[in-house]
């Protein structure tokens, strides 16, 4: 039975993979993760997959099924869908986290108007794919995906897109085990939690995907959140909105915070860099934006705050400049000036860069 199903899903890949060879990606590093899907799945067609016994028949299942996901990430990554300029900010971010180049950034897009999330993959299953895909067939998946979804209507709005920051913030988290290291130091290693212990678990690791967008963008995700859930209290997952607003603004403004140093002991223990703020706020009164054109941007500490410009100009658009423009244009206005803001400074920099 798991052979036909096997062959089921090759021929399900050969169409999807007819589809998706005429993307265009905003970087090389997704067209050779293509690549590299390609080679794996041509490789497993022309395999006699009956030789194989049961296990490793099962175990091609869940490659072809990887290889499923992974192009549905592929498909929605592609310059047409997705703004290169939020993905190359996020990958400013990454870069500063995680020292090796083998993670992309994929996205992927939700019909539901506040889907915003990071999915993890299982690095197990990675790991395992590769150890067999080189034994049978020498081939090997470099990139591991960074995967991260949010809704296909708000794509390339640049008010919303700030929460892709703190999406970031939960797979830097997992992936230097920051909030989990902090759950076992308290709870000690146990056969199970009460619910009490999890939903701590689950509060830390908000907070740090919290903190850590703040570091970049300042308060420009907690706008968002209170546009979103004011008024929230706690959940099993979730704090109340009004306890991140509060520790985020006590971590602008400097204040000692014991979950932060904790945060941070774990972090100096991996001899990774310390949770500070990382950016510089543009005066929204005296900025670029007041005269209708791009902000210009001389570091990447600016690059990200520009987010926080929007916001900012955003909320003050009955007394700024905006005021000068109908209500309905000044949502648009400020998108353009957004992505013209970063597109600039990208191209600026690749010059300078030559």
């Amino acid at each position: 039975m798991i052979v036909k199903a096997i062959e089921l899903q090759l021929l399900q890949l050969e169409g999807v993979f007819s589809k998706s060879k005429g993307n265009i990606y905003s970087d090389k590093k997704k067209e050779k993760y293509f690549e590299d899907l390609y080679l794996l799945f041509d490789a497993i067609k022309k395999a006699d997959i009956e030789k194989y016994d049961y296990n490793l028949q099962g175990i091609h299942y869940q490659i072809l099924n990887y290889i499923f996901g992974a192009l549905e990430f592929l498909d929605n990554s592609t310059l047409n869908l997705i703004p290169f300029e939020t993905v190359f900010c996020l990958e400013k971010v990454l870069d500063e986290w995680i020292s090796d180049d083998n993670f992309i950034i994929a996205t992927s897009l939700s019909n539901r108007n506040l889907d915003f999330y990071f999915m993890g993959e299982n690095v197990e299953f990675f790991k395992l794919m590769n150890d067999t895909i080189e034994k049978l067939y020498g081939l090997k998946i470099s990139k591991r995906l960074i995967k991260i979804v949010l809704p296909r209507v708000l794509s390339r709005d640049y008010l919303s897109i700030v929460v892709l920051y703190h999406e970031l913030g939960h797979f830097i988290d997992i992936e230097l085990n920051i909030s989990q290291n902090i759950f076992f130091k308290k709870f000690g290693f146990k056969s199970s939690y009460s619910n009490t212990e999890i939903q701590e678990h689950h509060h830390t690791m908000e907070y740090f995907a919290d903190v850590f967008a703040s570091q970049y963008i300042n308060d420009a995700s907690n706008l968002f959140l209170n546009y979103i859930s004011a008024g929230t209290l706690d959940s099993t997952t979730h704090p109340a909105t009004k306890k991140r607003v509060e520790f985020v603004d006590k971590f602008l403004n400097g204040e000692k915070i014991g979950l932060i140093d904790e945060f941070n002991l774990v972090l100096a223990a991996q001899s990774k860099q310390q949770i500070e703020i990382r950016h510089s706020v543009f005066d929204a009164d005296s900025s670029d934006f007041n005269e209708f054109i791009p902000q210009q941007i001389n570091s990447e500490n600016e690059l990200h705050s520009v987010f926080k410009l929007g916001w900012d100009f955003w909320n003050n658009s009955e007394t700024n400049t905006l005021n000068k423009v109908p209500k309905k244009q000044r949502y648009n206005i400020i998108n353009n000036l957004v992505e013209k803001s970063i597109s600039n400074y990208i191209v600026v920099s690749k010059w300078q860069n030559l």
